[in-house]
């Protein structure tokens, strides 16, 4: 039986998998991660998993596209080829811990099969990790230099522009992420989006990018989008004021993604540790 969960929680799952039969996939599976996510939704709650298809609105998931495990990907023909045997991870997170626990319940029955496309995979590892809202605000610790890996192709759709933002700017970075987390945060942890966003523009700089480059990316239904991947190291110029707070959503990014399309699988990133070196003297 699952426990109580706690409110307003954000929640983490990576499942790892093997596959009981060979198939292909395209490189990019974002979107039939999303598929697979939302298919164990809808066997527990089908008025859920149709509210989550509502369009033009923030979701309160995410998806990171499936890796192979222990050994590289199989490309053939710009495919995937994947054989019995071959085990694959995905991340989902959630921004509302009631779905995240809608999706954990139904692998817990057992037996479950969870298909990439028409490939059938068997869960063979599972890994949750809960965090309160309030948590991650009272662990934040305000840093002057703050690593990102955006290991998944990422962008920003701007409504003031006709065209989408392929850089990893911190305002529109820290901005989308600010006005996820209030939509799903309880009052007491919001932050101001307004002053975020004038003290991210003021404080925050790019100070070192590596390997930064676009990919076009198939995210279903013969729909492509292009998206940024790279390294970039921001720089905080203050530790005071909403230092904090970059922190607090960087922490967050993990989680929910960042940008546009967070549902099919762009915008994952990873937060890069940075650590000073030891001094000589």
């Amino acid at each position: 039986m699952i426990k109580p969960w706690r409110e307003k929680e954000v929640i983490d799952l990576w499942i790892e998998m093997v596959a009981t039969d060979s198939g292909r996939l395209k490189t990019f599976t974002g979107h039939l991660v999303r598929g697979a996510l939302l298919s164990l939704i809808r066997n527990v709650d089908p008025e859920l998993a149709e509210s989550l298809h509502e369009p033009h609105q923030p979701r309160p998931y995410s998806v990171s596209p499936a890796t192979p495990v222990g050994q590289p990907m199989s490309v053939r023909e710009n495919l995937w080829w994947i054989k019995p045997g071959d085990r694959v991870r995905f991340h989902a997170g959630f921004l509302q811990d009631h779905i995240g626990e809608k999706a954990f319940q139904k692998i817990l029955e057992g037996g479950q099969e969870i298909k990439l496309g028409e490939i059938p995979f068997t869960p063979a590892r599972i890994e949750l990790k809960r965090t309160t809202y309030e948590e991650l605000v009272k662990t934040a610790q305000p840093q002057e230099i703050i690593t990102i890996k955006f290991t998944s192709p990422t962008r920003f759709e701007i409504k003031s522009r006709e065209f989408p933002l392929l850089l990893p700017d911190p305002r529109y970075v820290y901005g989308s992420l600010a006005q996820l987390w209030n939509r799903y945060a309880p009052p007491q942890v919001q932050v101001d989006t307004n002053e975020l966003h004038e003290w991210v523009e003021e404080h925050v700089y790019v100070r070192k990018i590596y390997r930064l480059q676009t990919r076009e990316v198939d995210i279903g239904k013969t729909h492509k989008m292009v998206g940024f991947t790279g390294t970039v190291e921001y720089l905080l110029n203050s530790t005071q004021g909403y230092s904090l707070w970059v922190n607090v959503l960087t922490r967050y990014a993990a989680t929910a993604n960042t940008g546009a399309k967070r549902t099919s699988g762009m915008g994952a990133t990873k937060k890069i540790e940075y650590q000073k070196k030891a001094s000589n003297t």
